[in-house]
């Protein structure tokens, strides 16, 4: 809490932590209430009250059964809230135990207080500061959420975004394959939430990745009497946010590079390929760009055929020759923010544009002519 000692405590933030204590039942659900509104977007209550004690304190209200279901909810937004903060709040909450506290939360019968849980530990575990293996701990907890996805479209949302930041690797992905995250997420890709289609098609995104198990069993699975990959290719389609392009994209390439799908199968060469040179257009945002450009190099990585049609498609050679134009003169003089964010993404516009010059000139002499050509230009 050190680094949080700077801020100026109030009394008014006193104030908030003392009603906590207070005798009255409904005086301690006011209290929580009113701190739920004065938190919302002040990070210097936030901290404030996180330096004065309340985390403990609102962590024992949510776990004692004697406090209303009304109480207990409240506590939990209360605490997400808390968690939307600095990276340093979710630190003071991680050193108070707060996940497994959620985590027995989620046993309670009553839904409105589940999804209030599941919202602040959905918070907690998307911060950068949160070590994912936390999820992990108990075998039980997985089994759990599966078994929660049915319960609201929330429930669904905020569990397929945990697992979709939490599944790091091929142990992680196991872990979840193995307690039948597959079948039991496919059928929320044609969910009328566009939130839980994106969460659902993050989750397939990671569980793919170098992954030929799942892929291989992604590839036989049908929803609605539709395979996946049939869905995927529909998210790829131009009416289609981009966010959801680009990991129909990812899906698509992961399961292409583990075999599962041929190199020249229609929806690689026609719909995945296109789409992710379309990425790389300087009409795309730099984030964008960077990660068009990446998958794409893994995607023709190791194909002759896909890296000759990527190198005439769109005038892609010429594309990526934009990667080395940021930060432009024009940002600098006409807008700061631009010119910072330029800034930012410089190096890895760079490091994007190398790794797909280099699939594409990986085989063909012809090809590293072009790249060769291309690459003139930008200097």
């Amino acid at each position: 809490l050190s680094c949080l000692i700077g801020f100026e405590v109030t009394a008014s933030s006193r104030h908030y932590v003392d009603r906590l204590f207070d005798l009255d039942p409904q005086k301690v659900l006011q209290g929580v209430i009113d701190m739920k509104n004065a938190v919302i977007g002040n990070n210097k209550q936030k901290a404030n009250l996180i330096v004065l004690g309340a985390v403990p304190r609102l962590l024992y209200l949510l776990q004692q059964e004697t406090s209303s279901t009304e109480l207990r909810t409240e506590c939990a937004v209360v605490l997400g809230s808390l968690a939307m903060g600095t990276e340093n709040n979710v630190k003071s909450l991680l050193d108070c135990h707060i996940i497994p506290a959620l985590l027995q939360g989620l046993l309670s019968p009553d839904l409105k207080f589940i999804e209030a849980c599941l919202r602040c530990l959905r918070t907690i575990f998307i911060s950068p500061v949160t070590p994912e293996d936390l999820l992990y701990t108990d075998a039980t907890v997985i089994s759990h959420l599966m078994a929660l996805l049915s319960r609201s479209r929330y429930t669904q949302e905020y569990i397929c975004q945990i697992f979709s930041h939490c599944c790091k690797g091929p142990d992680h992905q196991t872990i979840l394959f193995n307690h039948g995250a597959v079948q039991n997420i496919a059928h929320l890709l044609v969910s009328t939430s566009y939130k839980v289609r994106m969460q659902a098609l993050k989750c397939f995104s990671v569980l793919a990745f170098e992954n030929p198990q799942v892929s291989m069993t992604l590839v036989n699975v049908s929803v609605d009497g539709e395979l996946l990959p049939q869905i995927f290719v529909k998210m790829l389609q131009r009416d289609k946010p981009i966010e959801m392009q680009l990991t129909s994209a990812k899906c698509l390439t992961s399961m292409c590079r583990a075999g599962a799908i041929r190199t020249d199968d229609s929806c690689i060469v026609l719909k995945t390929l296109p789409c992710l040179v379309r990425m790389c257009s300087k009409e795309r945002l730099l984030e964008e760009r960077v990660e068009g450009a990446e998958t794409l190099a893994y995607l023709i990585e190791t194909d002759v055929e896909l890296q000759r049609i990527a190198s005439i498609t769109d005038h892609l050679i010429v594309m990526l020759a934009d990667y080395f134009k940021y930060p432009s003169s024009v940002s600098a003089i006409t807008d700061i923010k631009r010119l910072d964010h330029d800034l930012k993404h410089a190096h890895e516009l760079r490091q994007a544009a190398f790794k797909l010059y280099a699939s594409l000139g990986a085989n063909d002499e012809d090809i590293r002519k072009k790249v060769s050509l291309g690459k003139k230009t930008e200097c």
